[in-house]
């Protein structure tokens, strides 16, 4: 059991097409993404219910290469999930602030890793990138794998639940998963109050990829896809 831990990709969504583009704009982006990390290895996490407090570099190890980065935790104890789904969202939200459009999976399984070296491997790092690469969408999705572990938590935002199943659209098909409620937990940062438009939101990213008009059809859709989530998420946690 040594092994077993949960595991968090993420990646920059169509940073392939501005590589292709433009390779300084690409590098822009990049180095927007790297700020955001370097921006959460600092935070120490607060738990009033379990009165614990921890800092996120005893509990998470971090690497980053080209548009990726890897999450990983150093044990597999509610508390390690705990910290890793609040450091997922936490750069997600600091991405978005950043205007870096960005997708994440989230999973639990057998992971090594050698840092001094370099090396990682597992099925927990196949399943996360798999999970989150499939949905069509920016946002942080779960595995299987540890979907009941995390509803279990009971994590909440205001009175929102921070992980609510969602009929996610994917590549192949459209099915419920768990997922994570971004919006509620950020919903004071909003700036425009919802339903938010296709419109509104992609201006956030028409800078680095262009106008709405000129993008694939599935590219399209994954912000379309965001937009719908947003404005569901919004809405049940005005009402509640």
């Amino acid at each position: 059991m040594h092994n077993i831990r949960f595991v968090a990709h993420l990646d920059i969504l169509g940073m392939s097409s501005i590589v292709e583009r433009d390779a300084d704009a690409a590098w822009e982006l990049l180095s927007d993404l790297v700020a955001v990390r370097d921006k959460t290895n600092g935070l120490e996490l607060e738990f009033l219910d379990t009165k614990e407090r921890i800092a996120v570099s005893d509990a998470i190890s971090s690497v980053t290469f080209s548009d990726t980065i890897l999450l990983f935790t150093k044990g597999n104890s509610d508390t390690d999930l705990r910290c890793l789904i609040v450091l997922v969202t936490e750069i997600f939200q600091l991405a978005l602030y950043k205007c870096v459009p960005i997708r994440a999976g989230i999973s639990l399984g057998t992971f090594y890793f050698n840092l001094e070296k370099s090396m990682y491997a597992g099925p927990a790092l196949v399943d996360a990138y798999k999970v989150g690469e499939s949905a069509q969408w920016l946002g942080i999705t779960l595995s299987s794998t540890v979907q009941k572990i995390a509803s279990e938590l009971n994590m909440t935002s205001g009175i929102s639940k921070v992980v609510v199943p969602w009929q996610l659209p994917l590549k192949e098909e459209t099915k419920i998963c768990h997922v994570i409620n971004w919006p509620a937990v950020i919903a004071h940062n909003f700036k425009i109050l919802p339903p938010l438009s296709f419109a509104q939101f992609y201006q956030l990213f028409e800078h680095r990829f262009g106008l709405a008009q000129q993008l694939p059809s599935e590219v399209l859709a994954k912000y379309r896809n965001t937009v719908e989530f947003i404005n569901t998420m919004l809405s049940r946690h005005g009402r509640a």
